[in-house]
């Protein structure tokens, strides 16, 4: 009889324990319908934040001779070393070989009172631990901190993975190297380091064309951001040229079949640059959210169930192989055609563009950094109606820091949000900063990583009846609730009224 009580006992304090657990870790948590962001302390405490980092900031609006520099380092890893995205990709998402090299390209830009650097990186994103690694050496060698540089990436889904510890960077980036982060800080460092030393005069040119026909949108028949925005900084003496691009399509031409490294249609792109102009491009990936290309070239399969209609993108010729009715060989070979396809397509577009623009050799220019807090974390895991908890997000080591980045190039004006940020969000700010007389170019991934920046209004679109990428962006991935849009929206023009004021339009 003693042995049954305790035997009892036990089940029932392990019940009890489960039920805590799956109470404090999963729910069954409320999900507010308008999380009243206004009113929030920590919408307070980021428009705070926003504002001692302008206070901080020298806006120089009578800008001497514009000075411009540039670099590029290879940031390659060796065959073996594990990739970045796709968390089905196989073999242990271990690279088996080089298909590209990749790299990290810095302009640095001066306008006689402040330096502001732009990094292109050929990566899936880059991440806090980078940042500081790169600011601790940059800081000592060329006075600069991580405010006065923009980090962007092309978010390719072949590149190096490896960037970071803890459970939920292991789905994303594999087995943490920390030599290896050691080295691609290294090279960030060295290439803003030269781009800062060989500053010499120059002039700057920017504008854009809109490309629709390569983008689309992945989660529903929606509109898509098809701005190519082009940028050309040439030194006065000798015109040596480097080219700036940013547009809004995924790094996913390439499915999760790709094992060998490689920077996707943003690499060919580049190399298509560098082919026409005999410069290099660096290039800043966009507003991927829900943007995914759309490349010329072999055509896509067309899904033949009803299921497949709803699939991820690259699954509809992933079952093609599993079945039988294409090789792993054809499927490479036609995905590799359409990324230089695409590559190539776009650099015709960006050149043929830039024999318009105006170039200008007084180029006032500032920069911003800024650290806020998102509302708690509910993430839709298992269903609409029931959330992870903030506990659960301590356990998998997922930051929920946001890292808010900003530059003022004379009329352009650059935002990066931590966020896989949606190109519906994209095109209508940018056309909120056209009716305020700025080019503004809208990035992700600024250093820190938020999950997805969604559209409001889809808030609630979640179930079993809609497109995989939609439940993944607006269940799974939209880590902090509705409203985040707004959130968003309000931090963007708080700063951008703070970095516009008295600045050249």
């Amino acid at each position: 009889m003693r042995i049954f009580k305790r035997i009892t006992a036990g089940v029932l304090l392990l019940a009890l324990l489960l039920a805590v657990g799956f109470v404090l870790m999963v729910g069954p948590w409320p999900l507010y319908s308008d999380s009243h962001f206004q009113q929030a302390a920590y919408y307070k405490k980021a428009l705070t934040a926003i504002d001692a980092a302008t206070e901080n900031m020298r806006q120089n609006d009578n800008s001497a001779p514009l000075k411009a520099g540039w670099a590029e380092r290879e940031i390659t890893p060796k065959p073996g070393h594990p990739m970045a995205g796709y968390g089905t990709r196989p073999n242990n998402k271990l690279s088996t070989g080089v298909l590209e090299p990749l790299y990290v390209r810095a302009l640095a830009l001066n306008d006689g009172t402040n330096t502001v650097v732009l990094v292109g990186s050929d990566m899936l994103q880059t991440l806090p631990n980078l940042l500081a690694l790169v600011e601790a050496r940059i800081s000592k060698t060329v006075s600069l901190t991580n405010r006065n540089v923009m980090y962007t990436s092309s978010h390719t889904h072949s590149g190096p993975g490896g960037l970071a510890p803890g459970l939920a960077a292991k789905e994303s980036y594999g087995d943490y190297h920390p030599e290896y982060l050691a080295l691609l800080a290294d090279r960030f460092a060295e290439a803003i380091e030269e781009a800062v030393k060989t500053m010499a005069p120059a002039r700057l040119a920017h504008g854009l064309v809109e490309v629709p026909e390569y983008i689309r949108n992945r989660t529903r028949k929606g509109p898509v951001d098809p701005t190519l925005h082009i940028a050309v900084a040439e030194k006065t003496e000798g015109g040596q040229r480097l080219y700036v691009a940013r547009y809004s399509a995924h790094g996913t031409a390439y499915g999760e079949e790709m094992l060998q490294l490689n920077n996707d249609w943003a690499g060919a792109f580049q190399r298509a640059v560098k082919e026409k102009t005999g410069s290099a491009l660096l290039y800043m990936g966009g507003a991927v959210g829900s943007m995914c290309p759309n490349p010329p070239g072999p055509p896509l399969p067309k899904p033949w169930t009803p299921a497949l209609e709803k699939a991820f993108e690259n699954d509809v010729e992933s079952e093609m192989v599993k079945q039988g009715k294409k090789t792993l060989d054809e499927l490479l070979r036609d995905q590799r055609a359409r990324v230089e396809a695409m590559g190539a397509a776009m650099a015709e577009r960006l050149v043929a563009a830039a024999k318009d623009l105006k170039f200008e050799e007084h180029v006032g220019v500032a920069s911003l950094e800024c650290f806020y807090a998102p509302p708690p974390a509910q993430v839709r895991m298992f269903s609409p109606k029931w959330r992870l908890s903030p506990l659960a997000f301590k356990l998998l080591g997922v930051p929920t820091t946001g890292r808010l980045q900003a530059a003022r190039i004379g009329s352009m004006f650059l935002i990066g949000m931590p966020y896989d940020l949606s190109g519906e969000i994209s095109m209508d700010w940018q056309q909120w900063a056209r009716e305020h007389g700025t080019d503004l170019w809208v990035t992700s991934f600024s250093g820190a990583y938020l999950g997805y920046l969604s559209p409001d209004k889809y808030y609630q679109e979640v179930g079993e009846d809609l497109h995989y990428n939609q439940n993944y962006e607006i269940g799974q991935m939209n880590w902090f609730g509705p409203n985040q849009e707004a959130y968003a929206t309000e931090l963007f023009r708080h700063v951008f009224g703070r970095m516009t004021k008295g600045a050249p339009s």
